[in-house]
């Protein structure tokens, strides 16, 4: 008697590219940390990938709909994270993040990309046609954790989830009202939020207008990541030779600026090659938006793949001076273990949304 055989379709773009994405960023923690004798950073990033491969594989197996009965106990949780950052996070570089637990350390922001995710597609899964109400309890939902974030301050973070909001809310379909009032209210707290910014965040800003008013000062970091872009040429330095990101020109090489010294190794061949991964990457998820069996994998997938791009397109975008500095890492790439456990958790869901797009087959 023959046993019935199995047959998953898996989709091995949402395998492969992460993988690449993750190599190419400890291959350049490597490059950069060499001369310093600071490879442990790559070491930690190898420990990071091994356990952000079994989060993915637990998240893949599992029904993301199960996620839907858990959104409000994730979402209460993530709130006191959040909250206890204020009392027990470690400050750095003048903000207050991380969680110490002596082996490593913790950021609750970057978990409130999932927590978020998860919330506005349980949120806006049963209908089409969201109420106003509806509506505006969920972007105050979303309001609290926003706040907590931006007061540690973590501007990258926060503007990654409002961008991933967008993404939500344009697929929710919500009513053309709240569209309106939304509009309104940005409109009308820009000069607000000019205010309440830190005075580096402001200088970041100014300096992205004026790149050459303070090139030693608040313009310093911008004009090392280009000059490091730069001289990378058509083929690159080599992992060996990346004198600019060696010899620590290059600021927060590791985290926000780590696309420079991937494309001063690798050129103008291996930073296409790289952005080209994250155009698929993203493409793919789109796709399995639209296969997705109900709203809920709909709007996730969606959300998923908006905040991806966003963080790509800001974090590239201020390494070649085309966008400002935010501090938001390059998914995958960028040595930070919570930001790399986030981001394969969110895929191992979309992986899910995909291998149960249909039924499974037997033959």
């Amino acid at each position: 008697m023959k046993l019935p055989k199995l047959q998953i379709d898996f989709d091995w773009s949402l395998v492969v590219i992460p993988l690449v994405l993750i190599t190419a960023g400890i291959a350049t923690l490597y490059s950069i940390t060499t001369v310093t004798g600071r490879t442990t950073l790559a070491h930690d990033q190898i420990i990071y990938a091994v356990l952000a491969i079994a989060l993915y594989v637990f998240f893949a197996a599992l029904d993301y709909r199960a996620l839907r009965s858990y959104s409000w106990y994730l979402y209460i949780v993530g709130l006191i994270l959040l909250i206890a950052v204020n009392f027990f996070g470690q400050e750095i570089f003048g903000s207050r993040r991380w969680i110490e637990l002596g082996f490593a350390q913790f950021q609750p922001s970057e978990v409130m990309k999932l927590v978020i995710l998860v919330l506005g597609a349980n949120f806006f899964a049963q209908n089409e046609d969201v109420p106003v109400r509806k509506t505006i309890f969920f972007l105050l939902l979303a309001a609290i954790p926003l706040v907590l974030i931006l007061r540690q301050p973590d501007l990258g973070t926060a503007l990654a989830i409002s961008a991933m909001l967008v993404g939500i809310l344009t697929v929710a379909k919500i009513p053309r009202k709240v569209v309106l009032i939304l509009v309104a209210l940005l409109v009308a707290a820009a000069p607000l939020a000019w205010f309440n910014l830190k005075s580096y965040q402001k200088e970041r800003v100014v300096s992205f207008l004026e790149p050459a008013k303070d090139p030693r000062g608040s313009g310093y970091n911008v004009s090392q990541a280009k000059i490091a872009v730069g001289s990378g040429g058509i083929y690159g330095k080599g992992f060996g030779g990346t004198t600019q990101s060696q010899l620590q020109f290059l600021p927060v090489a590791h985290i926000d600026f780590i696309f420079s010294g991937w494309a001063e190794a690798t050129g103008f061949i291996g930073s296409s090659l790289l952005v080209a991964a994250f155009a698929v990457l993203v493409a793919r998820i789109y796709q399995i938006a639209n296969s997705a069996r109900d709203r809920f994998g709909y709007i996730f997938s969606t959300g998923a793949a908006t905040l991806i791009f966003f963080q790509v397109l800001v974090n590239i975008g201020m390494n070649i001076g085309l966008m400002p500095v935010t501090g938001i890492p390059l998914p995958f790439v960028s040595y930070g273990g919570t930001s790399l456990l986030t981001s394969a958790m969110i895929l191992g869901v979309v992986q899910s949304i995909y291998l149960r797009r249909k039924s499974l087959k037997f033959d």
